[in-house]
């Protein structure tokens, strides 16, 4: 005759999902990189500007000459200034209007000092140089 042994189920049985979770976590890395490598800018079509300078940092044949070039002084309390002379926003729009009919391939150019002149200052001043110039307005900036 054989004994058998009687086997009790505990009231207190546990599974244990510590390795199953460190294999559903290391599939969730690998499907993450996977989908990162294969979803690269070149894949989303993005057409990204592309600059008009060669590779020595010079400009191509295009260059602007100091003539076509209009700028403008921005000072630390929002006054445009021309050649160091302050100017009315009706005298500006004039001399602007003016250099530009006279330059075909004119650009409007806004100096700030980035250390003394407000963002807001100067994001206000472009917006009115563009009403007036279009897109043929660029800012320089300098830092002291």
């Amino acid at each position: 005759m054989k004994i058998r042994k009687k086997y009790q189920v505990s009231a207190n049985a546990e599974i244990n999902l510590t390795a199953l979770l460190d294999v559903v976590f290391s599939i969730l890395a690998f499907f993450i990189l996977l989908s990162a490598a294969l979803t690269m800018p070149s894949r989303m079509g993005i057409d990204l500007p592309i600059s008009d300078r060669n590779s020595k940092g010079d400009s191509n044949s295009g260059d602007l000459q100091p003539e076509d070039v209009f700028v403008i002084t921005l000072d630390p309390a929002g006054q445009m200034l021309k050649d160091g002379k302050s100017m009315s926003p009706q005298q500006l729009s004039q001399e602007i209007t003016r250099f530009l009919a006279a330059s075909t391939r004119g650009m409007i150019v806004l100096s700030a000092d980035d250390s003394t002149v407000s963002y807001q200052i100067v994001i206000s001043r472009l917006s009115e140089l563009r009403a007036i110039a279009g897109n043929r307005v660029a800012i320089a900036t300098s830092r002291s």
